[in-house]
């Protein structure tokens, strides 16, 4: 798998892999007590999903974890529910910090990977009682060794690398003078090989290993197989300048792909392509506990957004349907013209429909926000037929990156998240909010 690191997928997409969780009958109900917009999220998908990428990589040959990455979906309810499974919390703000303290998450089991890397910052984070951090920069890891001072821990610290590989995906998080992760070698202090020096003397922190993120939606892995070797050669270079270096976590970061548009591989097909390397690394190096970063696979494919068709227009063969939804709870569809599947939620079981609405060639799907860019990508599997005023759309695998992005443009309020537990039934795990509520947030009692 390692010559031909891009899986050939020839089969065409069908609507067939969209996770219809909710029976139209239920949907109707739903929506008769919460109204629309309205997500729907499935615990089941969510465990599932967990259990697909942690067995995936059942051919290492050492301990495996899945790493949550909660940008993606902070959710409380979702938070919990990985919990249930073992899984690990990546972190990125003190913002999150406190969402997973609220939901009493382990902090043994949550690994903090900051950006700004600020020496409060990581006071805060010790205090809570994290031990795992990834740094960034040199600058990064003096101020975590100042906190450590303070607190009077010593945390595991992680060196996030950058290894400046190519990388065809959605979004790239690996190239040239990136923002993200430092490189092996170079001039400055900002570099793999000074970092690990300095970590290997200090009586503050303890060296526990390296972590990169290559990007979202890979499907082409020749990346992982160049980073991989890039980081075979710097792991050799490092042993022999340091005696005692001994990896004992390596986390590869995220990119498993979902399925919007085009096929996609599995994570099983994705591990197959690198975890050989992976075991040479530790046989070469010694054991070590891999980390499999995830933030959009676990979440995507768990949830749905319902909306009511409002409006419709028709003119020279074009359909406008608009909706009452928008880009402000799907930015991604504007951000990334991400190509949702939809589809128009039957009223009827087909076997009862008398009648059918005659298809018209060229449907597009709007939101209803005042902003040219809010109309909707149609994906290959979208089905708008039968779009009428008053009938539901459904959005498929919008559970990433979608209600964290949710924003008040034109004075719109978050929609409710109506949870299925693994019991079948429906609960509200986020109220709604309202105008009024909206109002007091923009400062409307202060004015």
């Amino acid at each position: 798998m390692a010559e031909n690191s891009q899986v050939q997928l020839v089969e065409k997409p069908t609507a067939a892999a969209l996770n219809r969780f909710v029976k139209p009958i239920d949907i109707s109900k739903l929506v008769a007590q919460y109204g629309t917009p309205l997500y729907l999220v499935d615990e089941d998908t969510l465990h599932a999903k967990a259990k697909e990428l942690h067995s995936a990589y059942s051919k290492f040959k050492g301990p495996v974890k899945v790493v949550y990455s909660i940008k993606a979906n902070f959710t409380p309810a979702v938070i919990k529910i990985f919990m249930k499974d073992g899984v690990t919390l990546d972190l990125t703000s003190l913002g999150e910090l406190h969402f997973i303290k609220q939901c009493k998450a382990d902090p043994e089991n949550v690994i903090y990977t900051s950006v700004t890397e600020e020496p409060e910052e990581y006071v805060e984070v010790l205090h809570s009682g994290v031990r795992r951090v990834v740094v960034s920069s040199f600058n990064g890891m003096t101020n975590l060794a100042k906190a450590a001072s303070k607190v009077g821990a010593r945390p595991l610290t992680m060196i996030r690398v950058n290894p400046e590989v190519g990388v065809k995906a959605e979004v790239r998080a690996s190239y040239r003078n990136g923002k993200f992760g430092v490189p092996f070698n170079g001039g400055t202090i900002d570099s793999a090989a000074k970092m690990v020096k300095h970590l290997m003397g200090s009586d503050l922190l303890k060296f526990e290993g390296f972590h990169f993120h290559l990007g979202s939606q890979i499907t082409d892995f020749s990346c992982y197989t160049h980073a991989l070797d890039k980081m075979d050669a710097f792991m050799t270079k490092m042993k022999k300048e340091n005696p005692t270096f001994q990896v004992n976590t390596f986390d590869i970061g995220g990119g498993t792909p979902v399925f919007y548009n085009d096929p996609v591989p599995t994570p099983a097909q994705m591990a197959e392509n690198h975890v050989s390397k992976l075991n040479q690394l530790a046989e070469t190096h010694g054991t070590y506990t891999l980390m499999i970063e995830s933030g959009r696979f676990l979440v995507a494919e768990s949830s749905m957004l319902v909306s009511r068709i409002v409006n419709t227009k028709e003119y020279n063969e074009h359909k406008i349907v608009i909706v009452d939804a928008g880009y402000h709870i799907l930015l991604d569809a504007a951000l990334l013209k991400q190509e949702y599947p939809q589809e128009v939620v039957p009223v009827l079981d087909s076997k009862d429909r008398t009648t059918a609405l005659a298809p018209v060639k060229n449907t597009h799907l709007a939101g209803r926000l005042c902003d040219t860019y809010d109309v909707f990508p149609l994906s290959k599997v979208s089905d708008l037929d039968e779009s009428e005023v008053g009938r539901y759309i459904s959005f498929y695998n919008v559970g990433a990156y979608s209600v964290v992005f949710n924003m008040p443009f034109h004075c719109q309020t978050k929609p409710p998240i109506v949870m299925k537990d693994s019991d079948g039934k429906f609960r509200l795990v986020r109220k709604g909010t309202s105008y009024e509520h909206l109002f007091r947030e923009e400062g409307g009692e202060l004015a």
